[in-house]
């Protein structure tokens, strides 16, 4: 499926899955935009793709003149046969959650520079590129993904993301950290993330996560923008 590529289809998308970070109660958040954004034999770009990728990086620059001076940054991250891996961030919150020593340690050991939040983000759309199980493509550096496609194109297009990604959408660090030390198992409950510590903490989140998408969709229906929804979380 391709999605409309538009402001009013697209500022849509992000309201239902990026509320939390346009609140300011989450750092970051990532979803796909819908749409073949990439070829799957990993051959270059038609002039149809490289249409449909102007086209929606045209729209993420017009919502970025609403919400940079706010605080707020959309970005792509990797182009897919699937669809566009669209990141929303704080870059304050998310560099100042970065610099957290439980964060900072385990990224250092994957190649990260917590110190430069854009070398980060670069090295994060490198890694799920390479991650993934079709010919992704690094929006940042247009780095081809590596790895051997022809296998499992039948099953669609899939993503691995690498387990870090957890610090870059801002769940707690230990959950984090047993995440990756888990390998994803024996979690006790799984909401917007895999919960290992503090249910209850975790639980009382993930209620403040499902309010607030609610309150700002309905908020959008009634016709305000981006800017007014960031503003009025304030």
């Amino acid at each position: 499926m391709t999605r409309t590529i538009d402001i009013p289809t697209f500022q849509a998308a992000v309201v239902r899955n990026c509320s939390p970070t346009l609140a300011g109660i989450k750092p970051a958040s990532l979803f796909t935009y819908p749409g073949v954004y990439a070829h799957q034999d990993g051959s270059d770009a038609t002039a149809s793709i490289a249409e449909r990728r102007a086209r929606l990086l045209n729209v993420i620059a017009q919502c970025n003149r609403e919400l940079n001076s706010l605080g707020i940054h959309l970005s792509v991250l990797v182009w897919r046969p699937c669809g566009a891996l669209v990141y929303a961030y704080r870059p304050n919150s998310l560099a100042t959650y970065l610099a957290d020593p439980r964060a900072k340690t385990a990224l250092a050991k994957e190649g990260y520079d917590t110190g430069n939040l854009s070398a980060c983000l670069v090295h994060l759309a490198s890694r799920i590129t390479l991650a993934s199980d079709n010919a992704a493509e690094c929006a940042c550096g247009q780095t081809r993904c590596a790895l051997d496609h022809q296998a499992r194109y039948d099953n669609g297009c899939t993503c691995e993301f690498p387990h870090e990604i957890g610090y870059f959408l801002g769940y707690p660090y230990d959950d984090v950290h047993e995440f990756i030390a888990q390998r994803g198992e024996n979690y006790k409950i799984f909401g917007a993330w895999k919960v290992y510590t503090n249910v209850e903490q975790a639980l009382a989140m993930f209620d403040a996560y499902r309010a607030c998408t609610q309150y700002l969709t309905f908020v959008y229906q009634q016709g305000c923008s981006l800017a007014q929804l960031a503003q009025a979380t304030r």
